[in-house]
């Protein structure tokens, strides 16, 4: 956040000196130097969350259809400061997890979903709340793309920690949408232990509504 300073005055003593030959007078005369500025203050957005944080997952195949998560990715928890209206998107950093042991292990960053808990006095129960949650009521899947998640309202999601507080909670995609399960069964999904990076993506809202 930068700091300016919008009005200043300044004071300065102008001194005429008139030398005779026979007598010295000295005259001083005092005079108020005005000067003003005006600066557009930025709004300050403050994303909280542990910058090493990776989504990670183990997983084993059972048989074609029957995948057995032996290690789930953990939850990330983060909260929001700003003195002005903002908009949360998230975005997978590539388009698959790579198994760490074996780079050639793939799969769709899609094979995964989320949703965003709400922890905080912004209510987030659609656009006429505080915050507009698209994941409130459904699993989004994970994207390389970004994906706007939280949206600012008409009552406006200004506020600190304690009225923006969430937690983003990982969902593995064949969990509840079982026609989802014959696509990936055709991936030949391997055994391992499989990572991938995120985005979180917080932005100013440019759409100012009125309360």
């Amino acid at each position: 956040m930068s700091n300016f300073e919008v009005m200043g005055k300044g004071r300065g003593n102008i001194f005429v000196s008139l030398i005779l030959f026979l007598s010295i007078s000295a005259a001083a005369q005092e005079t108020n130097l005005e000067m003003s500025m005006e600066a557009r203050l930025e709004s300050v957005l403050i994303l909280n969350i542990n910058p090493d944080t990776k989504i990670e997952f183990g997983i084993k195949k059972v048989n074609d259809n029957l995948f057995e998560i032996t290690k789930k990715p953990d939850d990330i928890n983060f909260s929001v400061e700003s003195t002005g209206n903002w908009n949360l998107s998230i975005s997978a950093s590539k388009p698959y997890f790579t198994d760490v042991s074996d780079s050639t292990k793939k799969i769709p960053v899609d094979f995964l979903g989320y949703t965003i808990e709400n922890r905080g006095n912004n209510w987030d129960n659609g656009i006429f709340s505080h915050i507009a949650n698209r994941s409130k009521d459904t699993i989004l899947p994970l994207k390389p793309e970004k994906t706007l998640v939280l949206i600012n309202g008409r009552r406006n999601n200004i506020g600190g920690h304690s009225r923006n507080s969430f937690v983003l909670r990982w969902k593995f995609i064949f969990e509840d949408e079982l026609s989802k399960m014959a696509r990936f069964s055709n991936l030949s999904i391997q055994d391992g232990y499989y990572v991938d990076g995120f985005y979180i993506t917080l932005s100013e809202s440019k759409t100012h509504y009125k309360k």
